[in-house]
């Protein structure tokens, strides 16, 4: 049974909220990003959960002029091409994102007192419940679905390469390379670690494929509190307050355990298992970071230009918080 939907003033700053939906739409066009965000059109993510979330506040009391508008553009989102037209990949990720906002609509009609990021995991698990039950009733199975991924990963991959290609033979680059030998070399270097990164993305489609859309789903719940005086649920958290509950810690060890020699087969579900619950954690850490910074952003930032040391320390910071709860403990003392 669902419950009550609030209805509130909207006085929220949109500058954050923009900083993020830029992050979102131009992170998957850049070199690196392009090779393992598995939905480029990130577009086609954002429109049809903001649809579902306006449905449902119509349903609770909003209006419906909004439902209407946000439910035609995701069906015109839905009939354009995602990537090249008629291919696989097209067809699963158009598939993905209706998937993923029917299981939010959905969840959220159920209750709308469930916090954001609970009813989140719940829609994206439904949805990848749902996608392993097609792919497995498909022909060739979820190896049908990597493929489709390995090749649009591919295709992006060597278009980037094509263009840097080209600027090398540009006179500019010919004159920074005669200065600077190891130009040619970082370039070598550079080409032969984007031609390695399709193949492994696409055996981390599940965990790559749910944390773009935990990202989607959270960028598009702002907008849509922003948008609507009917909210369906609980505000976003900030994120020196982000904590989940710590059962989960159960899939990270799960996860170690399929890694072992042992499960030779499962080994690929482990290691996406340690990406998804890995990620997790390390956001939770940042935010604990962020804590003890007391909100100054600064030193997260200063601390994530050295990669290692960021994800040393953030990854202890979120698994430690799961025990010792520093956020918590300093509010009861």
């Amino acid at each position: 049974m669902a419950g009550g939907a609030t209805t509130v003033a909207k006085n929220q700053s949109w500058r954050p909220l923009l900083w993020g939906l830029a992050a979102l739409l131009l992170a998957p066009l850049l070199p690196f990003f392009e090779a393992v965000i598995p939905i480029q059109q990130t577009l086609l993510l954002l429109v049809p959960f903001i649809a579902a979330c306006s449905i449902v506040g119509w349903k609770l009391g909003g209006r419906a002029a909004l439902a209407i508008i946000w439910l035609v553009l995701s069906v015109w989102m839905l009939l354009q091409p995602a990537g090249p037209p008629g291919t696989q990949y097209d067809q699963m990720a158009r598939g993905w994102a209706l998937l993923l906002g029917a299981s939010f609509g959905l969840v959220s009609l159920w209750s709308t007192t469930i916090p954001f990021f609970s009813r989140a995991l719940i829609a994206v698990s439904m949805a990848i419940g749902a996608g392993f039950l097609i792919a497995l009733s498909s022909p060739s199975g979820i190896a049908r679905f990597e493929h489709a991924a390995g090749e649009e990963m591919t295709r992006r991959i060597s278009n980037t390469i094509e263009k840097l290609e080209e600027g090398m033979h540009t006179p500019e680059w010919q004159r920074a390379a005669a200065k600077m030998p190891a130009l040619d070399t970082w370039n070598d270097d550079s080409e032969a670690m984007m031609r390695g990164i399709p193949a492994r993305a696409a055996s981390l489609l599940p965990a790559l494929l749910a944390l773009e859309s935990l990202a989607a789903l959270a960028l598009g719940w702002g907008v849509y509190r922003r948008l609507s005086r009917i909210q369906i649920g609980p505000a976003l958290s900030p994120l020196t307050e982000f904590r989940f509950n710590d059962q989960l810690i159960w899939g990270l060890a799960v996860g170690l355990t399929l890694c072992l020699p042992a499960f030779g087969e499962g080994r690929n579900a482990g290691y996406n298992l340690l990406l998804f619950f890995g990620a997790l954690y390390l956001i939770r850490g940042t935010g604990v970071l962020a804590w003890i910074a007391r909100g100054r952003y600064a030193l997260v930032v200063v601390l994530s230009f050295i990669p290692q040391v960021f994800i040393i320390v953030t990854l202890a910071l979120g698994l430690g918080d799961t025990w010792l709860d520093l956020r918590n403990r300093a509010k009861a003392s």
